[in-house]
């Protein structure tokens, strides 16, 4: 038996939609549709809300990978166990509450953003709440387990972190670095306490920070010592490229890392413009 799936009424779907929105709008610098985007995200997925509930049992089986058996076996059954406890009117009346703002303050078009893991979303809906026949959820619960047990190495997503977490990454952060520019410091420091309600102003920050970084490498073209080289237009190229690439919704430690040399590529490419 198969479910028709509607994506406008699946949590993490509108969440990851209205995240590339606010990204767009920063790189076109739209000041009044990121305060849109900025304050539905806000009203609707702060932590407390159903919609941030709902949410965080996605991510749960969503972000997570090279896990034992048993642990994915157990991150299944908790995740469902706490969708439970949310009330599906509250989902669907705040899920409503979100499109109808999208629709009249941003347009439908937002909903027309690609999000990669759509589909990946769209299974684990069906694992939630009693739509399925009970084998049909059982195989699907199964799949989700596979997908947690399977070894990945460069899948390093946000997961909520401790005091260890957190002192692991400063401790190579600093042996990667040891003299850091103001911005630089910022950026890690946004990372590693960017989960829960800070999420969004840490993707809003990186987006912003991005748009700074491919404007000021775009201009670099422009200076002499630049253009009159071959190489070094088509090298700035390819940063362009790499920097039109990432995505501020689904950031890992190591792209946080290779935006720090980014930020140091600017400010050098800054210094060179002034001494010319």
């Amino acid at each position: 038996m198969k479910v028709k799936h509607n994506k406008k009424r699946n949590t993490a779907f509108l969440y990851e939609a209205l995240m590339r929105e606010l990204t767009k709008a920063i790189v076109d610098k739209n000041a009044p549709r990121i305060q849109t985007v900025k304050t539905i995200l806000k009203e609707h997925f702060r932590s407390g809300m159903v919609l941030f509930g709902e949410l965080g049992c996605f991510k749960a089986l969503s972000d997570k990978a090279d896990l034992d058996r048993y642990t994915a076996e157990k991150m299944v059954f908790r995740a469902k166990k706490e969708y439970d406890n949310l009330d599906p009117q509250a989902i669907f009346k705040e899920q409503s509450a979100v499109i109808k703002k999208v629709n009249t303050q941003l347009g439908k078009e937002v909903f027309n953003n690609f999000v990669p893991d759509y589909k990946s979303y769209a299974t684990l809906s069906q694992i939630f709440g009693s739509k399925l026949p009970v084998k049909s959820r059982v195989i699907m619960e199964q799949k989700i387990v596979d997908h947690l047990t399977l070894a990945t190495e460069d899948k390093e997503e946000l997961q909520p972190v401790d005091n260890l977490v957190v002192k692991s990454f400063t401790e190579r952060f600093n042996h990667t670095y040891t003299a850091l520019l103001p911005e630089q410091k910022e950026l890690p420091t946004r990372f590693i306490t960017s989960f829960d309600e800070s999420e969004v102003d840490f993707k809003i920050f990186a987006a912003s920070e991005l748009a700074r970084i491919q404007e000021s490498v775009q201009s670099s073209l422009s200076m002499a010592d630049v253009k009159e080289d071959d190489e070094m237009v088509k090298n700035t190229k390819k940063v362009l490229e790499q920097i039109k690439e990432y995505n501020v919704s689904d950031l890992t430690e190591r792209q946080i890392l290779k935006i720090l040399k980014l930020q140091q590529l600017v400010r050098e490419y800054g210094t060179d413009a002034n001494n010319n």
